[in-house]
């Protein structure tokens, strides 16, 4: 007999680099963040393993692989696996590369020298369905935190008001779905969905997904 609390957790870590994925996984194993870890190199065999998408609870990807490069790889997994959360572990940590990432539906972005601690606490805060942002790149962002903010207060007086499409909106995109998935769930056309995020962006004062993730954690949103 099983139980959710006996259930095996698994991640698959996609990067053309051995010996960073033979110690990212060694030390996730080690400090009992996932029972086990696939490792693959290669778009082509990572999508392969996720044909069978309910085995893995996350995905940690590279951007740079040997059969692919850039965003492209992002794009096609959050389009073909939503449902599985995906962290960017990168040498890349550009401001433009981070916005793009989330704008493709990244639900963290992990510089690879970020410390171990750094590490394990954004995939937690992942899997427990948040978002996470490194806090050194919030002001390259072009995010500048409210002053209240800064003093760890939380300020839900500052949540606009939506209407019911655009916060079913909202809600898909904090999940870290693109928009053309975005469109599947609410069987919208893809301009619909842009012009919804448009909207929510204005309200917000913000002009990414980066930005807005960053904005809704300011009002408790996430």
């Amino acid at each position: 007999m099983t139980s959710e609390s006996a259930r095996v957790s698994r991640a698959l870590v996609v990067d053309d680099h051995p010996i960073i994925t033979d110690a990212l996984s060694a030390a996730l194993i080690s400090l009992h963040v996932f029972d086990g870890i696939d490792k693959e190199s290669s778009l082509m065999a990572a999508s392969l393993r996720l044909k069978d998408a309910a085995a893995y609870d996350l995905v940690m990807l590279d951007l740079h692989l040997s059969d692919t490069t850039g965003l492209e790889v992002l794009s096609t997994l959050r389009e073909t696996f939503p449902e599985v959360p995906v962290i960017i572990f990168s040498a890349d940590d550009s401001s433009a590369t981070i916005t793009a990432a989330f704008e493709q539906g990244v639900q963290g972005y992990i510089p690879k020298n970020a410390p171990m601690t750094v590490v394990i606490n954004a995939i937690r805060m992942v899997l427990s369905g948040g978002n996470f942002i490194p806090p050194q790149a919030v002001r390259m962002l072009g995010f500048e935190p409210r002053p209240s903010v800064l003093e760890g207060k939380i300020e839900p007086n500052l949540l606009p008001s939506f209407s019911p499409r655009q916060r079913e909106v909202l809600h898909y995109l904090l999940q870290g779905l693109p928009n053309k998935v975005i469109g599947r769930r609410l069987n919208m056309a893809d301009g619909t969905v842009k012009s919804h995020l448009n909207t929510i962006y204005r309200m917000f004062s913000v002009n990414s997904r980066a930005q807005l993730i960053l904005r809704a954690r300011e009002v408790g949103l996430i």
